[in-house]
């Protein structure tokens, strides 16, 4: 990162392949979801990277709401695709052009606050995606539309409100060990009626260990104190 950030990503596939850029969302890793499994089904045939976004898993955390805002999550997905999306041996420069002969550009595919995220490079950067695609994020304009046009949604994101408050979003989650977290992520409301497919307990412990580290939650958090400006 220019900023000297550091972020960690897992990656699997040739250097020479094309770019999928995995992105998660909340409260989540690279890990957790089904990014692992994507590793393993396109690692044969794209460079796949399952990337911890800024603040999450074993990327740097810093600290303070500004450093989680919309335009600086963008710029470090910007900057992992510049320098990870041009693929080895295509990025010399042609005497013709004076331009690199590929251009950098990926598969971006995003869940959640990695889908909003994944909507909004798309259209900030459209050079740079070849691929769109979004799991559990409609489009921003869509989603705004949709509320306006249906209020019972503001209650189904009332946690969103409830995010913009200081210090007592993170209590409530750790409070009696993080067991807010767990119902949110094993509770009856999720709809999953068959328990084979629900969260087993090495992946419900999977989110919990990123959280519960020092300054683990607030940043999580951080992303959407931002969504109102």
């Amino acid at each position: 990162q220019d900023s000297g950030l550091r972020l960690h990503y897992v990656t699997r596939g040739p250097t020479t392949a094309p770019l999928m850029l995995l992105l998660h969302g909340f409260p989540q890793n690279w890990w957790v979801f089904c990014w692992r499994y994507l590793l393993q089904e396109f690692g044969t045939r794209y460079r796949v990277v399952a990337l911890d976004l800024r603040g999450y898993g074993a990327s740097e955390k810093p600290p303070g709401k500004e450093s989680y805002r919309l335009e600086v999550l963008l710029e470090d997905i910007r900057q992992v695709i510049e320098i990870l999306g041009t693929p080895e041996g295509q990025s010399e420069v042609t005497v013709a052009t004076s331009v690199p002969a590929a251009s950098p550009k990926c598969i971006l595919v995003g869940h959640d606050w990695g889908g909003l995220l994944a909507w909004e490079l798309a259209t900030s950067h459209p050079a740079m995606v070849e691929k769109l695609v979004i799991m559990d994020a409609p489009h921003p304009a869509v989603m705004a539309g949709f509320t306006a046009c249906h209020p019972s949604q503001l209650l189904r994101s009332s946690y969103i409100f409830l995010f913009q408050l200081p210090w007592l979003p993170e209590l409530l989650l750790s409070l009696a060990d993080f067991e807010l977290v767990k119902i949110i992520l094993t509770g009856p409301w999720t709809g999953i009626q068959n328990p084979t497919q629900r969260l087993t307990e090495e992946e419900v412990d999977a989110y919990l260990y990123g959280l519960s580290q020092p300054g683990g939650l607030s940043p999580t958090i951080n992303y959407y104190r931002n969504l109102f400006g």
